[in-house]
């Protein structure tokens, strides 16, 4: 390898270095200012949760509830984007392993990253393809978004979420609360004799309008936080890829200085014996006559 080849990989090092440092910087302000924020908001979501199973729990004992045309939607959320790592491939891999048996699911791919996979792969029979903007969605992206859920019983968000700055986790929502009411919430027979057991609750509005507050704002704002933790997670692995990157390009940039060093240092001999050559033939030349 010539030293103009050395250099010119040393310039895309430098190159590819500079280019990390940049994404790793705007990455690691974004989570600065995101982080807080969503997990502050974690503890209401979950409650609001909680308390959205019970309003509907409560609606379908008193048969108020309406039972909705479709059955069950999943929603995987990808990235438009890339140098995320591998956290858009893991939660691909979780969507389809907790989805391909499911019955009676319809399911939206959201993201180009996800588009692309199945597309070159074709492990899903049908699904729907979704593309934002950006990988927030816009208020009115958003409502559209929230009113193709509420047409379902029950809606599964698949998005990536964050533990650690070092640790993302897929793991899915049920943000119509359907899981929390089949599991924790159902409500059984009471006991009258036993106070403990014995529940009441004053609907204000009555429990309809209360419902149907919930199946359209409720919705909405917990989907939004899917998005808001999506987007999260996703940072912190760009944050770490890019200080990974930006590592590997640290090494590539030393190698190639060995190198060029080397290079340089064997250019310089090679200048030495010609000259020691030339010498020595001149010398033998003026002996000779």
């Amino acid at each position: 390898m010539t030293i103009k080849e050395i250099e010119e990989n040393l310039e895309e090092g430098e190159s590819l270095k500079a280019m990390a440092q940049a994404f790793s910087e705007i990455a690691n302000l974004k989570i600065k200012r995101i982080r807080n924020a969503v997990e502050r908001n974690r503890l209401f979501y979950d409650e609001i949760s909680k308390v959205y199973s019970i309003v509907k729990a409560f609606a379908l004992k008193k048969k108020v509830a309406i039972i909705k045309p479709k059955k069950r939607l999943c929603i995987l959320l990808t990235s438009n984007y890339k140098f995320y790592g591998n956290i858009n491939s893991l939660l691909t891999k979780y969507f389809i392993g907790s989805t391909r048996e499911l019955p009676d699911v319809d399911r939206i791919i959201l993201g180009k990253g996800g588009i692309d996979f199945f597309k070159a792969t074709k492990l899903l029979p049908n699904y729907q393809e979704i593309i934002l903007k950006t990988d927030m969605p816009t208020g009115l992206e958003l409502t559209g978004l929230a009113r193709i859920c509420s047409e379902y019983n029950q809606v599964l968000v698949f998005h990536s979420s964050f533990k650690s700055l070092l640790t993302q986790k897929a793991t899915f929502a049920d943000i119509t609360a359907l899981s929390l009411y089949l599991k924790e919430f159902q409500i059984k027979p009471l006991d009258p004799k036993n106070k403990e057991d014995f529940m009441h609750f004053i609907f204000e509005p009555e429990l309809p309008k209360i419902l149907s507050f919930f199946d359209s704002q409720i919705l909405h704002l917990l989907l939004e936080q899917t998005f808001l933790e999506s987007e999260l997670s996703r940072t912190a692995s760009r944050f770490i890829s890019m200080d990974t990157a930006e590592t590997e390009a640290n090494k590539f940039i030393m190698e190639y200085k060995k190198l060029k060093s080397y290079a340089k240092r064997n250019l310089e001999n090679n200048k030495i014996l010609e000259n020691y050559a030339s010498l020595a033939a001149k010398r033998n030349y003026d002996n000779f006559n």
